[in-house]
């Protein structure tokens, strides 16, 4: 994702994104991530023993345990935000009944990868 995608193909990347986590496809999101890529969520912290993850090998393992316990998910597209090398995915996520609004956060390199992420949970909804 470079300063030229349009915001079509920034609200299709995001779509994809949804899509992937909706089958609890790990490799297929991880493979958007560059091999030194930092990561924060507040709900690593139980999971990786840090809310800062940093590498795409520690990333795998976080989130291969984290969907490793959830039963059911289920993440709806609200809105994208792009500008320059970030985009913002504000989503619904459901998971295990439970529903909140979360954004991610998304930072790419010049080669098109992830090279940053942060996700931030709200309130249930």
């Amino acid at each position: 994702m470079q300063d030229s995608v349009q915001p079509e193909s920034a609200r299709a990347f995001a779509e994809q994104w949804i899509a992937n986590w909706n089958r609890k496809d790990v490799e297929a999101v991880l493979k958007l991530f560059t091999d030194d890529v930092v990561f924060i969520s507040s709900r690593a912290e139980s999971i990786a023993g840090s809310s800062r993850v940093e590498g795409k090998a520690k990333l795998r393992e976080y989130w291969t345990r984290a969907v490793g316990r959830i039963q059911t998910i289920h993440f709806s597209l609200e809105y994208v935000i792009r500008e320059g090398q970030r985009l913002a995915i504000v989503y619904t996520s459901e998971i295990n009944g439970k529903r909140m609004r979360t954004v991610e956060f998304l930072r790419f390199r010049g080669d098109g990868l992830i090279c940053e992420g942060e996700a931030m949970h709200g309130v249930a909804l």
